[in-house]
């Protein structure tokens, strides 16, 4: 019987087969592309190595002469580290030093370690050997009254890690740093990276004579290798290793003791060194949003255990489930359209995560709340509490709820934490931003960071620069020596008119700092303020708005202080304001200075500064001005005018703390000497009519204070004899 093929089914063969070579067409063309993937990551790979190695050489430093005197360090693990576009190559950079030196004064003794791969939570367990700091010696001849200048810092040495990002194609981006006091002969804790996100590393070190003594472990450090274990075992790298470390880390908070102390030290480093990213906000479930009642492996689980549970923790955890939820919310909220079927779904989520975030800092109050919005704004990179309060929290009635608390939270605190609020360019830092001469070479403006370290509070800049410059200013930041402030960004748009309406800019950079301020101010109602600018773009006028608006303030609220950098004329010499206008704004409140000693001279004079800070601002501006060399300024004139300048502020520095010695020891007769010194700074000599004042020089005014700037300023003489006296300030 012969067998005959139906014509039909040749037919769909022929219709069929082209399907089938487009099917697998397809599917070479995808394997292809994976293969291109692969081999570019791992070109790409071998690439940043090679640059790495070329520029850092062997990655371990060897033990410094005489191991008795170096520190061994481990650097174990990091979480959550800060990423642009790409998973970041991150290595470490390890060395020691003191809190007032810059980075560049600490390098020279560093260690690094190798890189890790496109890790976003690395683990090295490197170890490092790195050399104790030489004692820091003042090089100033100069006393200030105070006999033992030239002793070595009394501050303890530092150790500073930064983790920085080998695979930036413009050079290495850096990740954050932690710094962390030698108080002890050993030690160990998991620490946050300062202008990095909500990242953490973690550490071990100590010194010859640490590693011996070892008899007794505290039960922190109990902790700390308890959390280490307990991340050791587990393998994130997948979705089974994430919802099995979340189920786990759930059932801990679960069952864990409310009173135990080890527990909740536990629990603190446990969440500490947790890769947030991946145990929180990790996937989306439906039936945890429905609110069903199914207990589904997922982050909804964990978060629900976490928010029964925040009375354990610290604000310091507390700041790492701020970041990671500030982090992911937008990201959940912008990853659907309103037309996607899903939509309600996943805005619905997003409110029960707002919720928590609110919920935290709710839990924060008195001084553990201002600890929380103090880590939360060490974040940087557009994730500090400004962001977070305007920005991540969209919800009208619960942005008005937290603001509602942190106004509730001030009445109750009786010290009020000092901000110190300045510009950057021309005040802190001298370079292609900013108007005015000459007046110093590229670099920090001398005295300005001892200023800062004397007042010892927070700092914040207010800068003009725009938002896409952040990057750029958090480095140059990081490079003199700020790794822990809070930048208030600018706009691009009052930087453009600089170009065709430079007036209108700067009336756009006053009103624009005005406004980013006033959002601040509302963050951190408890705060007093000095605000610290330069008389070269729009900061006088934000000045003049600052200081009226603390005239209308709560009585009860501390007075604040304005002080403006006077940049120079075009050719370095001769000063911006003149006597005249000096005196004007000194009316006002608002105090003109040449050097940074004279603005501590003015902020001792107001009572906000006590002798030693005067001290201390005094000798490091001259320290740090006798760093620069003669032949980096503009002329020998223009060097010579600041001479000068610093000189006579440093005689008048002089003459106050013997003034205030003499007051102290004779409290009788010298006080009202000392009150009269302040009248005559503030408002002048009336009896002196003779005078002859120089144009840029300081007069002394003629003209008769209004009544609230001389209410004002018997306040200011109050306050320093009873700060002198060592009483309470009014």
């Amino acid at each position: 019987m012969s067998w005959t093929q139906d014509p039909r089914e040749d037919r769909e063969a022929s219709s069929a087969s082209p399907s089938r070579g487009f099917g697998r067409w397809f599917s070479d063309l995808a394997s292809a592309g994976r293969e291109v993937k692969r081999v570019a990551k791992e070109t790409r790979d071998a690439m940043v190595l090679l640059r790495h190695s070329a520029k850092h050489g062997d990655q371990q430093a060897r033990p410094a002469e005489g191991l008795s005197q170096s520190l061994r360090v481990e650097v174990l693990s990091a979480s959550d580290l800060s990423y642009v576009k790409s998973l970041p190559v991150p290595y470490c950079v390890v060395v020691t030093g003191y809190p007032d030196q810059t980075w560049g004064k600490k390098l020279g003794r560093e260690c690094k370690t190798a890189p890790a791969l496109r890790q976003r939570h690395p683990r090295w367990n490197a170890l490092c050997h790195v050399a104790f700091p030489p004692e820091q010696v003042s090089a100033s001849r100069v006393d200030f009254q105070k006999p033992d200048a030239a002793a070595p810092s009394a501050d303890p040495p530092e150790l500073c890690v930064r983790v920085l990002d080998a695979g930036g194609l413009r050079g290495d981006r850096l990740c954050g740093e932690a710094r962390v006091p030698l108080r002890g002969r050993r030690g160990a804790g998991t620490f946050r990276l300062l202008g990095g996100g909500y990242a953490t590393v973690s550490l071990r070190w100590s010194d010859r004579r640490g590693e011996i003594q070892l008899t007794e472990v505290s039960p922190e450090d109990e902790a700390f290798e308890r959390a280490c274990a307990f991340w050791a075992r587990h393998d994130l790298g997948d979705l089974a290793g994430v919802t099995h470390a979340q189920l786990e880390l759930a059932a801990m908070l679960a069952t864990e003791p409310n009173g135990s102390r080890s527990a909740q030290l536990q629990m603190n480093e446990i969440i500490l060194q947790a890769p947030l990213s991946a145990l929180l906000l990790n996937h989306l479930d439906p039936r945890e949003i429905q609110g069903l009642e199914v207990q589904s492996p997922g982050s909804h689980s964990l978060m629900t255990v976490l928010s029964e549970h925040l009375h354990l923790f610290t604000p310091l955890a507390g700041s790492r489930l701020v970041g990671a939820l500030v982090e992911r919310l937008p990201m959940v909220r912008g990853s659907v359209t309103l037309e996607d079927p899903c939509y309600l779904v996943v805005q619905r989520c997003a409110e029960a995560w707002e919720d928590f975030l609110l919920k935290i800092f709710l839990h924060f109050r008195g001084k553990e709340l201002l600890e929380l919005k103090r880590l939360v704004d060490a974040a940087g990179g557009g994730r500090d509490l400004r962001n977070t309060v305007y920005t991540v929290i969209t919800h009208e009635a619960r942005r008005a709820a937290l603001l509602k608390h942190f106004e509730e939270e001030a009445e109750r605190l009786e010290d009020f934490p000092l901000h110190i609020l300045a510009d950057i360019d021309q005040t802190v830092f001298v370079g292609t931003f900013g108007a005015g001469g000459p007046k110093f070479p590229t670099g920090p403006v001398p005295g300005a960071l001892a200023l800062f370290r004397a007042l010892g509070g927070r700092v914040t800049f207010l800068s003009a620069r725009p938002p896409i410059w952040e990057g750029q200013t958090r480095r140059l930041l990081d490079e003199i020596g700020i790794a822990e402030a809070v930048v208030l960004p600018g706009s691009l748009k009052a930087i453009a008119q600089v170009l065709y309406a430079p007036e209108q800019a700067k009336v756009a950079m006053a009103e624009r700092k005005t406004e980013v301020f006033g959002q601040f101010a509302t963050l951190h109602p408890e705060a007093q303020f000095i605000f610290i600018g330069d008389s070269g773009e729009g900061d006088i006028d934000f000045a003049e708005e600052f200081m009226a608006a603390s005239r209308t303030r709560n009585l009860r609220r501390p007075p604040r202080a304005a002080l403006i950098h006077d940049v120079a004329r075009a050719d370095g010499i001769v000063p911006k304001s003149n006597a005249a206008r000096r005196n004007e704004l000194r009316m006002r409140g608002i105090h003109v200075f040449d050097t940074y000693a004279g603005a501590a001279l003015e902020l001792f004079m107001l009572g906000l500064l006590d002798g030693e800070g005067l001290r201390q601002s005094a000798h490091g501006c001259l320290e740090e001005f006798g760093e620069i060399d003669v032949v980096e300024f503009a002329s020998n004139e223009v060097f010579e005018t600041r001479r000068m300048e610093l000189l006579r502020d440093v005689r008048e520095v002089n003459a106050a703390m013997r003034s205030a010695e003499q007051w102290r020891l004779r409290s009788g007769s010298a006080a009202g000497a000392c009150v009269r010194e302040v009248w005559r700074r503030n408002f002048g000599d009336h009896g002196n009519e003779n005078e002859q004042d120089r144009e840029g020089g300081v007069a002394k005014s003629d003209a008769e204070p209004d009544p609230q700037s001389r209410f004002f300023y018997v306040t200011a003489c109050l306050n320093l004899v009873l700060s002198l006296l060592r009483l309470p300030t009014i």
